[in-house]
């Protein structure tokens, strides 16, 4: 599932940036840095904004550090969704 958060992490964060950036992928995502990517705080709220809706789950901009990889905020954000479905089947028994 990991990997699956962190490429719509990429795709979204892809949406943010100028079309004359360079593609975003898996490989990439090791070594870029959401402050490498100079995103405005404006950006960053987008950001959580559009994968709170994506990922149905509650994301405070908190969690978006500057100076973790992409591949860290994805496994991050995969994390929080894992123990958000984990809550609610364990409030569902």
């Amino acid at each position: 599932m990991t990997s699956q958060v962190t490429s719509l992490l990429l795709e979204t964060i892809q949406a943010l940036l100028p079309a004359s950036a360079p593609q975003l992928d898996l490989k990439s995502a090791r070594e870029v840095t959401l402050q490498s990517l100079n995103l405005d705080s404006l950006d960053t709220l987008k950001l959580a904004m559009d994968l709170e809706e994506a990922l149905d789950m509650d994301i405070e901009i908190v969690n978006f550090p500057e100076t973790l990889t992409l591949a860290e905020l994805g496994e991050r954000l995969s994390a929080m969704r894992e123990r958000k479905v984990h809550r609610a089947l364990l409030n569902a028994v």
